[in-house]
């Protein structure tokens, strides 16, 4: 028999992963506003991977990733 996953197994990684890509927007915005490019880049590429993440858990959740990969 399948057991559902808990609540707080969904949930979590959604929280922490938005939280992770709100924080590399603002650490961005902070880098361009003090002109330094090398702290801007940094959390746009924060920013980045974690909404990769963010559409990965999307697709997950909406059953469109191939199982087979």
């Amino acid at each position: 028999m399948a057991t559902a996953p808990s609540p707080s197994k969904k949930v979590l990684p959604k929280i922490i992963a938005t939280c992770v890509f709100l924080a590399g927007l603002v650490g961005a915005v902070v880098g361009i506003w003090t002109l330094d490019v090398v702290v801007a880049v940094v959390w746009l590429v924060v920013a980045t991977f974690s909404g990769f993440y963010l559409l990965k858990l999307r697709a997950e959740a909406r059953g469109r990733l191939d199982p087979s990969t």
